[in-house]
């Protein structure tokens, strides 16, 4: 064999610089996604367990409760058509942040205890409540209505769908605002049974 003859191919070998190896780094990447995911799956169960709520996890959130959250908070809804009560929406990175974070996750603990809706079955006229929870840990609450197809005429068709929003719960917000529409319509009695099984918890307290 001509070992010569192949010694010009072989010198023409490109040789990868180590810098440009990129496979461990990747690797690493991995490995740090599924721990963040595990660690958010284990922060959604332990949140659906002590407090007894359906924990909806999200992409992102608004950094504070105000009205511009309101409006996206609105929005989500709208998109994600949510139903059930005691409904918490939480980000992945509140949920991480929880973890390591024990202010702002007792932040988080006292915004969802704050949620005045015992029961997570909802029925009638109630289609959805629960809260969002911001990157602040404060809290968004929300109650949804669907009045459905039984109501004829102009009025109660634009009345048939309706979301009442507060992020304050203190000063009765939710509670007049619940109270201002029952007022404006004219409502089942097994609607205003249900709404009261659902809100029951919030009026005990005020």
């Amino acid at each position: 064999m001509n070992v010569q003859a192949i010694l010009p191919q072989i010198d023409k070998t490109v040789n990868l610089p180590v810098s440009n190896i990129k496979c461990g780094d990747e690797f690493g990447k991995i490995m740090n996604q599924l721990s963040e995911e595990a660690d958010i799956q284990e922060m959604k169960n332990f949140i659906d367990k002590r407090f007894n709520v359906n924990t909806v996890v999200a992409e992102y959130s608004c950094e504070t409760t105000d009205s511009q959250a309101e409006s996206y908070d609105l929005y989500m809804l709208e998109k994600y058509d949510m139903s059930g009560g005691r409904n918490v929406v939480i980000s992945k990175e509140a949920l991480l942040r929880m973890k390591e974070d024990s202010r702002f996750r007792q932040k988080v603990f006292k915004s969802i205890e704050d949620m005045p809706w015992s029961g997570k079955l909802t029925g009638g006229m109630v289609k959805s409540t629960g809260v969002f929870i911001h990157e602040d840990g404060t809290g968004g609450y929300w109650m949804e209505f669907d009045w459905g197809d039984e109501e004829d005429g102009e009025k109660n068709k634009l009345n048939r769908h309706k979301i009442l929003y507060s992020n304050n719960l203190q000063n009765n917000n939710l509670n007049n605002q619940i109270y201002n529409e029952f007022s404006n319509i004219e409502v089942r009695a097994d609607s205003v049974i249900a709404l009261m099984g659902t809100f029951y918890n919030h009026k005990k307290e005020n």
